[in-house]
């Protein structure tokens, strides 16, 4: 009878804990859910607290995810509008290198170079020089008798400047005579460098030669009253050297470059 009973006890337990329950499960928000609940409920907040004059009193929240009422204010657009232009032009703005120790700017070989480059293009540049004044060698005399156009450059057998596809030689002959009452070396003599112009067109430097008589590079020198033939070698476009009608050449040294017409 005992055990009638407890079976029964246990049956109606069973029954029990099958038909009763905790109600419905807990709804879990999902991170884009809970922010928006908490954005409402700060904004509804600050909203009706006249007196709040600081912490967050007008949230920033997403198009769409509250009702229009409560959406971004033309002057937040504004403000936002301008957050992405000096943004904008920060990362538009260079990187500046400081030293640590000295707290100068380091400045690149790149700026060194874009600075050199500005430097060369300043350089005044003085125009209406005879000939000799022009080469500037105290105690030469200068002159240049004549110029040839040819595809190579052949003066000797062991060096030659082969033709180049599109462009011409253009060589000068110049004849240089010491007027001094002493040798001139001209290894003493400051660096020059020769550009010429055709038609006043753009300058074309000298080419380099290892010829004894190349003016840009000669270092020998001459006995008083004694004369040598210089030649200089320029490279010019087809076009430039078809229908010249103007030369003239220019000297660049210690810091300034003078003119001449030939």
């Amino acid at each position: 009878m005992k055990f009638k009973r407890f079976v029964l006890l246990v049956s109606i337990m069973c029954i029990l804990s099958c038909t009763t329950g905790c109600g419905e499960t807990l709804y879990t928000m999902t991170t884009d859910e809970e922010t928006i609940v908490t954005l409402y409920a700060a904004k509804m907040v600050s909203k009706f607290n006249k007196n709040q004059t600081t912490g967050i009193c007008n949230a920033r929240i997403r198009d769409g995810e509250l009702d229009d009422a409560y959406g971004t204010t033309d002057d937040e657009a504004a403000t936002d509008e301008s957050d992405t232009l000096e943004d904008d032009a920060t990362d538009l703005t260079e990187e500046v290198t400081v030293d640590p120790e000295t707290g100068e700017e380091i400045i690149s070989d790149t700026d060194s170079e874009t600075s050199e480059e500005t430097q060369e293009d300043v350089v005044s540049t003085d125009s209406g020089y005879s000939f000799t004044d022009a080469i500037g060698i105290d105690g030469m005399e200068f002159t240049c008798s004549k110029f040839e156009i040819s595809n190579e450059f052949k003066p000797s057998s062991s060096f030659v400047l082969s033709a180049v596809s599109g462009k011409k030689y253009l060589v000068l002959t110049i004849q240089g005579t010491n007027t001094s009452d002493s040798t001139i070396d001209f290894s003493d003599v400051a660096t020059r460098k020769y550009s010429l112009s055709l038609n006043g067109g753009n300058a074309s430097s000298s080419q380099y030669t290892p010829l004894s008589n190349d003016l840009s590079q000669y270092d020998g020198s001459l006995a008083v009253g004694e004369s040598k033939t210089f030649i200089l070698v320029f490279l010019f476009s087809d076009s430039s050297v078809e229908n010249i009608t103007s030369l003239e050449l220019y000297v660049d040294s210690d810091g300034s470059t003078r003119g001449t017409a030939i």
